[in-house]
């Protein structure tokens, strides 16, 4: 049976129109994410490759969005 992972890290914040996140990090060095207000769509995720920095932006994916239908194509690259 693999080790349970500790918690090293547990952080709180309320943003300014009220949703709550909640960071956590773990001794074996994973990190987990919570905001409340679901749903949500992943708008950008740059995991590797962008110096050191792990980006992941989300937006709201009610209210009529066509992610939430899945309906959601990648945007035509302007020609120039």
């Amino acid at each position: 049976m693999a080790e349970k992972r500790e918690r090293v890290f547990n952080k709180h914040l309320e943003l300014p129109d009220g949703r709550k996140v909640r960071v956590t990090a773990y001794d074996d060095g994973s990190v987990r994410f919570v905001l409340g207000g679901a749903p949500y769509v992943i708008q950008e995720a740059f995991l590797g490759g962008m110096g050191n920095d792990g980006i992941v932006m989300l937006s709201p994916g009610g209210q009529g969005s066509a992610a939430m239908r899945g309906k959601v194509s990648a945007p035509d690259e302007q020609l120039s």
